[in-house]
């Protein structure tokens, strides 16, 4: 719709990026996986997987094709704007079937596996079309997707609850810092404290927490960035999650309306006025 906005005569788009990172997420606490055809184990606890899955998986294409542009391919769990984030972290493993078939046979899959993958379908820009791009990549490793994309009235309570194996979860970090992130993503999950809230397939690496915790109460600026560097190189090494994109925000506004876009997608009235 954004040639259409903007070719009326009544109305622009105002477009930007987003905070918001879309991520894939996997089951690496459970003995065996809920929906896959693999018994007895959990291919998801071995790095080499989770490694195939991402090399697999073309952020590009899905840029060019899915996202038409509207996305920016990440390396990180947050996006540009966000405290901690840097450039040098923010380098993808690179694009290589080949090289994930390796990683897959190294793991004792060279047949691949079928796996069900939870997806909304009316939350996230694209989600579902997102979601069928990346079964389509990783069917070229022999991975076969069931793909399972619902509204998200029944997706939320279903992933919440951890009853998934395979699942895609959008961010945005409201403190504009790293460690909110970190700590509702990526710590291992604590029902008592709370940590780890969101971190829906159980990841777990006490080195990453004890950085987490660093962070928390450290209040020396430069240390505190030193130590979120720590933890996303922690998580990174681990291939913890599979981070997509930031997706693009995309406005319809009418011309009498002068406005602020913000990066979180707030929209504070204070900023917006109407002319006659």
């Amino acid at each position: 719709d954004v040639a259409r906005l903007n070719a009326s005569a009544n109305s622009r788009v105002v477009s930007g990026p987003e905070l918001r990172t879309i991520f894939l997420g996997m089951d690496q606490k459970r003995d065996e996986l809920l929906y896959s055809n693999v018994k007895g184990k959990n291919p998801f606890k071995d790095k080499r997987v989770r490694q195939a899955f991402y090399q697999a998986i073309d952020v590009n294409s899905i840029q060019r094709t899915v996202m038409r542009g509207a996305s920016r391919p990440t390396a990180l769990m947050v996006g540009p704007g966000i405290n901690g984030w840097t450039a040098e972290q923010d380098k993808r493993l690179a694009y290589d079937v080949e090289a994930a078939k390796k990683l897959m046979a190294e793991a004792g899959y060279p047949n691949g596996f079928e796996v069900a993958m939870n997806c909304p379908n009316d939350r996230y820009v694209n989600d579902r079309q997102i979601c069928e791009a990346v079964a389509a990549n990783l069917a070229r490793i022999n991975v076969k997707i069931n793909l399972q994309a619902e509204t998200k009235g029944t997706y939320f309570p279903k992933v919440l609850r951890r009853d998934t194996s395979f699942y895609m979860l959008g961010w945005t970090p409201t403190t504009y810092d790293a460690h909110n992130a970190l700590d509702a993503l990526m710590r291992c999950p604590d029902d008592k404290t709370g940590d780890g809230q969101f971190n829906l397939g159980a990841y777990c690496n006490p080195k990453l927490d004890e950085a987490i915790s660093k962070i928390k109460s450290n209040t020396d600026a430069a240390q505190r960035l030193a130590l979120i560097k720590e933890a996303f190189a922690i998580h990174a090494d681990d291939v913890g999650h599979l981070p997509l994109h930031q997706q693009s925000l995309a406005w319809g506004v009418s011309k009498k309306v002068s406005l602020t876009q913000r990066a979180d997608n707030f929209m504070p009235f204070k900023w917006m006025s109407i002319s006659k």
